[in-house]
Parts: C-alpha cells; structure tokens; sequence
C-alpha cells in the first residue's frame, strides 16, 4: 500500500490539523548495560527498514496522500547521566515527548541510559502515523534480530498506485457508493423505527482538585511488571483467560478512581489487529466493545467478561457485510482539513481502553545476547491539556503484554481530575493488584 489509508490519515490529521501527535513507545529494561554497537546495529536496521516512512501530500483534491521513504532520522540518542531506577519513569516519559514530523521529517527515535543498579534501558518512539503498536513491535522485532523486514509488516517504497487523479476518481466513486449505502440503512432504520446508534455515554464523576486549564498536563502514566504465572493462575481461578483479568483490572481502576460507579455499567473498548503477513499498512488495527454489567461481579466471576469478548472477537472476524462507520471512511478522508478540525469538536476518548499485545514482548526480549527482564508498550498522546482531557472525557487506557516470564503492564489515566499524579495511579494500581493476589514491581 503506497497510499495512506483512511486509519494512517486519521492520526496524520490528529498531528497536522488538531495539534495532539500520538506515538506509541517501546521499553527495555535490562539487568546489564548494552553495548553501543549494537544499538548502533538497531538503529541501521530501523532506519533501513518499514518504520522509516513519510508522507507525501497530494495536491490532487480528493486523492490520498502517498508513503515515501523518509530521507531523515535522529540520531541514536545516548544520555550522557547514569539514573538511579526510580527516574526512569522521567526518562520514558520524556523520550515518549519528542517531536516527530510524519510529513517531511524524523518519525522515530531510538535512545538509550545506564542505570546507577548496573542495568540499562532503550527506548524506541514512533510517530503512530507511521505505525500502529502492531507495527512498531514489528519493526523492532526486525531491528533486534537482523535486517530483514518481519513478515507481517514490510517495506512498500515504490509508487505502484495509480496517478493521483485517478485515485481521486476511484476514491469519489468509492464514497458515493457507501454514502448511497448508508443513507439506504439510515432509510431502512427510519421505517422500522429501529435506532441507528447509542449517544456517547459522559462522565459520572468529577473531582474539584484537579489542575489547572491552563498550559500542558501529560496524563499520569505508571508501569508494573509481575509475574505471568501469577497472572495466568488468577485469571484461570476466576473463570477467566488473561485478557479478562486485563478487563477486570482496567475496570477496578476505574471505578477506585471515582469515575464510575460499582453499579454502572461500562463499555469497555477492546483493540484487534488485522495485520496479516505481507502487509503495507502502517495502521491495520480494528475493534470492539463489550459491556461489562454494574455490580463488580467481575472481581470474582471473569466469565462474562471472557464470554463476551470472545463474542465480540466472531463477529468482527465474521463480518459479512461492512458497518456504517467502514462504509463512510472513503468519504471522511476527502475532508479538508478545516471540515476536519470543524468536526473533531465533539470526538471523545474511550471511557475504558485495553489492548492486550500478547506475547510480543517475548520476540522482543533479546538484545545483541542481552535478554530484558521486562519490556513495556505503550500509546501516548502528546500536547495535552487538562482542558483538552477534560473536553475528550477519557477515562483509563491499559497495555499489557508479557516477555516470558514477566507480564508487563501500562496504565494510562486521562482524567486529570481523577488521576491528578503518577503517585496516585500508583495506589489504585498497586490495590488493584492485591485484590488479585499478584505481587507488583513499578518501574
């Protein structure tokens, strides 16, 4: 695919037009220092391989911007300060901050830091316009391992699209087909008096101690490994798989925090991957949602919560016919720019996010013979605002994923209201975990 799709545009216009980049982040946390060649090597490898993209805008109105191989990238970034271990969560955070141009300029850095305990750890930050968390462990994978390019995410620099007023054509037809297609539901839904979708649910609680509006506010972010049999036998002694537990965390966290109620329901939004071997995309992630009844039954019975998502998983592998929202995203990639930022107005955030990268952080663990104890992935959104998060109503957003026998994950609370601190989150999390009988070391 040498054409952005309508995900790749969608994170582009969220960078270019609303000024809120989002790039997802990769950390090793090793026991050992690592040596520069290999970094070195690494960065050889990514700066050669699919990750090291840009974009080419398109003057031709209504055709789709082009990938280009990216002419620049920063430098590996060494920091010249040995840091004790309780500062590494200021390294991540300050390297997941570093400014990436998608369009003409850098879209990833690599750095590195010792460790005053005699470990290390790397870094590596994509631009998420050039890579979803699919992609970028793919790239990685590859940059660890050797030159080669991973199966499921390759490198597509040739232009064998057809010329921009052509793909205009193709995109104005293919548009006006699912328009005609969903005013034809919406027609059909009007008759049989059936809704056409639920309104966006809004907050329940809000604290009066929040920051301020004024100036930037990174959401509070925190990072726990534990072990992947601890977290296996607790999911499995309530009836439930791993990605259950991760639910039924997520949700404990949320409702500690006072945002919702014990007996609210909650849509909890679950990421899939779509991403199949020999892909292009730089963006190949669908999803679902399920709703987890009020009552927090789920702190003993996981059942539901993996009856449910495994219903949701079907049906989305099954689909035989596209939803509404596929339908109109030709359409919605022809907005201009100002219809766009026009349009973003009322967008909010999930109330409940959790995606779950599985095992890889296994494939990801040995360095140039050096094997991490624990590797953390996450998403971040950077310029935020405390008036931004509030606008966007997001509650909490998790990433999990396990490096043999670490389960290593990342929680991310957006309402800075509710989460104000690192040390807050810090507690609920560190409740949550003893509830669940897992024992927690924060990074």
């Amino acid at each position: 695919m040498s054409r952005l799709t309508y995900d790749d545009d969608l994170f582009l216009r969220m960078e270019c037009v609303l000024d809120v980049p989002v790039v997802n982040q990769i950390v090793w946390r090793f026991d050992t220092p690592i040596a520069r060649t290999v970094l070195e090597s690494m960065w050889t490898n990514l700066a050669g391989g699919p990750i090291n993209r840009n974009v080419e805008r398109v003057a031709v109105p209504g055709a789709r911007d082009r990938w280009i191989k990216a002419s620049t990238s920063l430098p590996l970034d060494i920091h010249d300060v040995v840091l004790g271990p309780d500062a590494l969560s200021d390294w991540m955070e300050h390297r997941a901050a570093v400014p990436l141009e998608p369009v003409g300029g850098a879209v990833w850095q690599l750095a590195y830091v010792d460790l005053l305990d005699g470990g290390s750890a790397v870094s590596l930050v994509a631009s998420h316009v050039v890579g979803d968390g699919g992609a970028l462990t793919s790239a990685a994978i590859a940059a660890v391992s050797g030159p080669d390019d991973p199966a499921d995410f390759r490198s597509a620099w040739g232009d064998d699209s057809p010329s921009d007023l052509a793909d205009s054509l193709g995109q104005i037809r293919t548009a006006a087909s699912g328009l005609a297609r969903v005013v034809g539901r919406a027609l059909g839904s009007v008759f049989s008096r059936q809704p056409i979708g639920q309104p966006p649910a809004g907050r329940t609680a809000t604290a009066v101690t929040g920051p301020s509006s004024a100036g930037s506010f990174a959401p509070s972010t925190v990072v726990v490994d534990c072990s992947t049999e601890q977290w296996t036998a607790a999911a499995s002694a309530a009836g439930g798989s791993p990605n259950s537990l991760l639910v039924a965390l997520a949700l404990g966290i949320l409702t500690a925090s006072g945002r919702v109620d014990e007996s609210d329901p909650v849509k909890v939004s679950l990421p899939v991957s779509t991403r199949v071997d020999g892909d292009h995309r730089a963006n190949a992630t669908s999803g679902v949602s399920i709703q987890v009844e009020g009552g927090a039954g789920y702190r003993t019975d996981l059942g539901p919560i993996r009856r449910g998502s495994k219903t949701a998983f079907t049906t989305l592998a099954d689909a035989t016919h596209s939803s509404d929202f596929e339908l109109a995203k030709p359409l919605m990639q022809m907005l201009p720019d100002a219809l766009a930022k026009w349009a973003a107005r009322s967008a909010t955030a999930p109330l409940c996010l959790c995606s779950n990268l599985g095992t890889r952080g296994a494939a990801l663990r040995s360095v140039g013979g050096a094997s991490a104890r624990s590797v953390a992935m996450r998403s971040i959104t950077q310029n935020t605002t405390a008036e931004l998060l509030r606008r966007t109503q997001g509650g909490v957003s998790v990433w999990w994923n396990t490096s043999g026998e670490t389960a290593t994950l990342c929680v991310t609370g957006l309402d800075p209201d509710l989460f104000p601190s690192r040390e807050h989150l810090r507690g609920l999390v560190a409740a949550e975990y003893d509830r669940w009988q897992l024992t927690p070391a924060f990074w």
